[in-house]
């Protein structure tokens, strides 16, 4: 009996130890399920792949910014256990439900990382504002502190005793001595930098307080020595002395000198930017922009400060630009390594290592000829992968039917094209197999051993039921491909009896079975 048979790859499991993945491919039946089923591995794979992409950008984010919202570690938790999910899926078949499990945590992520990146802005613009904040405060606790001196020698009248006046005057330099302005902490989004801000925020408050305190204990020790000096004099000839609440009215403390609305507007647009360069960026390159921030804000000179101002947003624009660019960059690179997670283990990895490469040296180059590389590729490695599950489901299936498949066979059925198969005991007969090159059409016959080509009765009865038992064989051979995902369809059937059994001369059968290998150990093409 002579059987040609087109089969068609139709993959239905996993293989995670070797190289070799299941592919699509041709067949004469219904095509719809397998391209399905094909297309879900491979989005499967694909998407596995982003959800890596995206926790490893979360872990960047919290990373560098660890301790401003920890609340996001929640995130990386639900990821895992959304990934052991889809691995037990997949691991009873469902490889499905494992794609719509992966694609529904992925664009929850993918959400989550965004509303993430809009708190980390709030909360950078926050803290901006009380970095900014502390050079501010230590600019009006030293001019408050130097006001005492001057506010009590306008106080003090002329008239009053030099004793008294030196006494006063005494007391206020002791007063300015204890209130110190605190050192103001670089500006710092680590968690480290945020306790420093915090303990530094504190220590300007207590200085504050103190700068009150010390102005409210002069007031009172100058209205309580106008007072003594009035009584002294009482009955006296003088003139009208001014008392502390008529100076205090009529000498206001000054009010600071408010920015033109121009400057309020440049201010806070750069302040929007560095909250976004903040999150983009690492936080070396953003303190640098706060340091200089500070610069301006402290130029005394008003056209000079407007100048800087103007400058400093149009750097900071530039730099936001560039960290989007990059940004949309290495989006582009993790799209071209997601889309070649499901060929892990082949050629393919060579561009993988070079992407990768790529993405760790941050300099934007066209990813054109990567992705010509890789398209290439991937046709190339999905056809030999496809060659070699066929190759691979055919010696399965064959050994579990009890026929000997030896080391090297594998081979010998893909780059010869043939291959004869026996089972243990029988030294007379085998079945040849006969296949194209990429194994879509295979083609078996019953041989037998002999010296003549002439068969005797008892022979050619032998030769029938060696025929009717292959028949029999490849009905089950086509299941057991069946269920390794492999479809086929008869293309020719000569029925047992129709032709003569071909003979094969005796030193030409095959050697007895040697170094026996398991299907699953061979070395494919």
């Amino acid at each position: 009996m002579i059987l040609a048979v087109e089969i068609g790859l139709a993959p239905l499991a996993l293989f995670r130890h070797a190289a070799v993945q299941p592919m699509s491919s041709c067949t004469a039946f219904d095509l719809t399920p397998v391209l399905e089923w094909v297309e879900n591995y491979f989005r499967e794979r694909r998407l596995r792949e982003v959800a890596r992409q995206h926790a490893e950008r979360l872990r960047v984010l919290m990373d560098r910014l660890r301790g401003l919202l920890p609340d996001a570690e929640v995130f990386e938790k639900s990821l895992e256990l959304t990934l052991k999910r889809a691995d037990a899926m997949v691991h009873l078949g469902d490889i499905g439900g494992a794609v719509v499990l992966l694609d529904a945590e992925i664009a929850d992520l993918h959400n989550q990382i965004k509303l993430i990146e809009e708190r980390l802005e709030r909360r950078v613009r926050d803290l901006q504002r009380r970095f900014h904040g502390l050079a501010a405060r230590t600019g009006a606790l030293r001019a408050g502190a130097a006001r005492l001196e001057t506010f009590v020698q306008a106080a003090v009248s002329a008239d009053w005793p030099a004793a008294e006046r030196d006494r006063l005057l005494a007391r206020t330099r002791e007063a300015q001595g204890q209130i110190a302005a605190p050192t103001a902490p670089a500006a710092d989004l680590s968690a480290e930098g945020v306790r420093r801000l915090e303990e530094a925020e504190a220590e300007f408050t207590a200085a504050e307080l103190a700068l009150v305190t010390a102005q409210s204990e002069l007031e009172k020790e100058l209205a309580a020595t106008q007072k003594r000096l009035l009584s002294e004099k009482l009955g006296l000839a003088q003139h009208r002395t001014v008392t502390i609440a008529e100076f205090l009215a009529k000498n206001p403390n000054p009010a600071a000198v408010q920015p033109e609305a121009d400057e309020d507007l440049m201010a806070e647009k750069l302040d929007a930017l560095l909250a976004k360069i903040g999150v983009l960026q690492d936080t070396a390159g953003w303190a640098d922009l706060m340091r200089r921030a500070d610069l301006v804000r402290a130029e005394e000179e008003v056209p000079r400060r407007r100048s800087l101002y103007e400058g400093l947003v149009l750097e900071a624009s530039r730099r936001l630009k560039e960290l989007r660019a990059v940004e949309q960059w290495l989006l582009g690179v993790d799209e071209l390594l997601a889309d070649a997670a499901p060929f892990a283990g082949t050629a393919v990895d060579a561009i993988v290592a070079e992407l990768r490469e790529l993405r760790r040296a941050g300099r934007a180059v066209d990813l054109a000829p990567w992705r010509a590389r890789l398209a290439e590729t991937q046709a190339s490695e999905r056809t030999r992968m496809e060659r070699e599950r066929k190759r691979q489901a055919v010696l399965e299936s064959l050994a579990e039917l009890g026929y000997e498949a030896h080391e090297g066979m594998g081979t010998a059925l893909v780059q010869a094209g043939k291959l004869v198969l026996r089972k243990p005991g029988e030294t007379d007969y085998a079945v040849e197999i006969v296949t194209n090159r990429d194994l879509s059409m295979l083609q078996t016959e019953v041989i037998r051993y002999g010296d003549a080509e002439a068969a005797t009765e008892q022979e050619r009865l032998r030769d029938h039921e060696h025929e009717v038992k292959w028949c029999s064989a490849h009905d089950a051979l086509r299941d057991k491909l069946a269920k390794r995902g492999l479809t086929s369809s008869v293309k020719l059937h000569i029925p047992a009896g129709t032709k003569p059994v071909r003979v094969v001369r005796s030193d030409k059968a095959a050697p007895a079975a040697r170094a026996k290998a398991k299907p699953g150990q061979m070395k494919g093409a």
